[in-house]
């Protein structure tokens, strides 16, 4: 068997490994969404997911913080430098828990504010979920590592994993009569037996004997100037995905907000199964690009599966919006069947439009993030004045996708396509 035919079947190996697990995971994820339409009023429901929502938009420094991170361990991945990635992992253990206690004081202060503002009748609520983005940065360092170490299979555990407990710890509270305060109390508990039980899955990827002493002064510098660009392209993203969500519970009634949280949510589950393909293209071009290698065969065949994934999911939810939204919510959420085929159209396009970003940041083209920030605040502009109905809000969503993911095609044809050193690069 030739190299290239290696690579082609280690590559599929490893997307049907990481979408397995992914699955998986969503299927644990969504059971926890199944439990809260149904045992939850509407209101908290929208609460509950308003609630997420925000914490995608807050949540950024820690998304940013990811992605560089997976760089760095790639690099002492190839250079085999165990000791450092093993002291890396400590330091920014204790660094993470810091910046925790810091999310976690601003948003217990700004509790009742959150609370009038997105109209969360449960304060308590708020206060565990300030504890939960506090302990992001800390959730985040396993599953970093494991990618940047190319890992699939003990990432995949890592997913399903953490899901697991998601849905049993917070469903359990929910049964017992916690209610909303039960949901993110448990989502507390489970992030802190998921990363202890996680410790399990990556120490065997850095053992090292000796206590060598590291200067990692350099790595830290790289976090940071990598961190700085890769901010405004998480945020933007990250807006472009969870605008529609606030503004509807802004400017609509309770039970509308909780009809569409209930469409959003369904709608998702696209980003579950399109997940695989961006969590193996991101390391492995990342890679390439390093090493001088040719990337963009790889680009062009992981972006051939995507689309093909992105269109047969539109497909489905065209032709089975009841049937996915009984089995999710049964008949509570009966008005948020109507919104989904066209749905699944704006979240087809925002897949593809964050794969475009995830490669241009593989390959170092930071400045993406000017081609996003035309779109985010014509989404916040159009959504202030076109809100007369649910159906209104979607075609905004689209078109502004729509928009961005032509500026991320000139710009993929413009800069990286016809570029003459790009193309010198042997495939």
């Amino acid at each position: 068997m030739s190299n290239k035919e290696t690579t082609k079947n280690s590559d599929i190996q490893q997307t049907i490994i990481v979408g397995a697990g992914t699955l998986i995971g969503a299927f644990f994820s969504y059971l926890l969404q199944f439990v809260l339409g149904r045992k939850l009023s509407v209101s908290d429901y929208g609460s509950f997911n308003v609630l997420l929502s925000l914490s995608s938009l807050v949540s950024v420094p820690i998304s940013v913080f990811g992605i560089s991170l997976i760089k760095i361990v790639s690099e002492l991945y190839v250079r085999g430098e165990k000791g450092k990635m093993k002291k890396l992992f400590l330091k920014l253990s204790v660094a993470s828990l810091l910046l925790g206690f810091v999310f976690t004081s601003v948003f217990f202060f700004l509790r009742f504010r959150i609370s009038s503002g997105f109209k969360v009748e449960s304060v308590p609520s708020i206060t565990l979920f300030a504890v939960l983005l506090g302990l992001g940065f800390l959730s985040t360092l396993p599953p970093v590592y494991l990618q940047g170490l190319q890992k699939f299979k003990k990432y995949s555990a890592y997913q399903v994993l953490g899901s697991f407990n998601r849905f049993v710890i917070p469903t359990l509270l929910v049964f017992a009569g916690f209610g909303l305060v039960g949901v993110f109390g448990g989502m507390v508990g489970a992030a802190l037996l998921t990363f202890v039980l996680s410790l399990l899955l990556i120490r065997g990827s850095f053992k090292v004997t000796g206590s060598e002493s590291f200067n990692l002064n350099e790595y830290y510098k790289k976090l940071i100037s990598f961190s700085l660009p890769v901010l405004f392209v998480n945020f933007f993203l990250i807006a472009l995905n969870n605008m529609d969500l606030i503004m509807v519970k802004r400017f609509f009634s309770g039970l509308d907000a909780g009809y569409y949280a209930g469409t959003a949510t369904l709608g998702k589950i696209f980003l579950f199964g399109s997940g695989a393909v961006s969590v193996i293209m991101f390391p492995k071009i990342t890679g390439l690009y390093a090493k001088g290698e040719g990337y963009l065969k790889e680009f062009k065949k992981l972006t051939s599966l995507l689309i093909f994934i992105v269109i047969a999911g539109v497909i489905c939810y065209h032709i089975f919006p009841q049937l996915l939204t009984h089995l999710f919510f049964g008949k509570t959420f009966e008005n948020s069947i109507q919104f989904l085929p066209l749905f699944s159209i704006f979240i087809g396009l925002y897949i593809l439009i964050s794969f475009f970003v995830m490669f241009f940041l593989a390959i170092d083209k930071k400045k993406v993030s000017l081609l996003l920030l035309p779109g985010v605040l014509l989404q916040y502009i159009l959504l202030n004045i076109y809100h007369v109905s649910l159906f209104q809000v979607i075609w905004v969503n689209i078109i502004i996708c729509i928009i961005t993911l032509s500026l991320l095609i000139i710009y993929l044809y413009a800069q990286v396509i016809k570029c003459p050193k790009i193309l010198q690069i042997k495939n």
